[in-house]
């Protein structure tokens, strides 16, 4: 019985037992998904996991600013238009980088980093699946899907269905330290494609 479980509990677990690969990111550098040295938090995203990966992402910004963290968000996009328009699609992906590193700053500096938050930042598309698939992630590009990985390069963690963002939350407390309190300069930002002309 023992047996039967573990081998179902290895069926049902990503496995990372081979290296994993290293996609090119929306900035065309090659990317290491799990780097010696860092905390990274490897997540989802899609059309329909935006908004998802918007919370995930907000709950990892008192953390956002320290050396050795990063994070890397995986686009699946084997079911988005986005495949038939890829120069639009990195294109976009590099804008909101370019957004949300503004709306980091004060986390930047409220963790005494006084860098420009654009190149901690990294989203790799993936047309073709490939990366998503390597992670163990499957084809649902509706569910949310996390990683941790830890500063040798081993899977701290991971959940295949993250509903929200409080496990992974207290799983950087367990490795990062407390968060940081709320910088005094937070004002809420609106995209500028968004933002009407005056």
């Amino acid at each position: 019985m023992i047996r039967l479980l573990f081998a179902l509990l290895l069926v049902a677990g990503p496995c990372f037992g081979t290296e994993l690969p290293q996609p090119k990111n929306c900035d065309g550098k090659t990317t290491d998904l799990h780097p010696k040295g860092k905390i990274t938090v490897v997540m989802a995203s899609s059309q329909p996991l935006a908004e998802k990966t918007r919370e995930f992402g907000r709950a990892m910004y008192p953390w956002q600013g320290l050396e050795d963290f990063r994070v890397i968000v995986v686009v699946d996009l084997r079911k988005s238009l986005g495949t038939l328009f890829k120069g639009w699609t990195v294109g976009k992906m590099k804008a909101d980088l370019d957004e949300e590193a503004l709306t980091l700053q004060p986390w930047f500096r409220n963790r005494g980093n006084t860098n420009n938050p654009r190149p901690y930042l990294c989203a790799v598309p993936d047309f073709d699946g490939k990366t998503t698939e390597a992670l163990g992630w499957g084809g649902n590009h509706e569910i949310m899907k996390v990683a941790i990985f830890g500063k040798d390069g081993e899977l701290l963690w991971s959940d295949q269905d993250a509903k929200n963002p409080s496990s992974l939350s207290l799983k950087l407390r367990e490795q990062l330290g407390p968060p940081a309190p709320n910088p005094p300069s937070i004002e809420p930002r609106q995209s500028r494609i968004l933002r009407r002309p005056q």
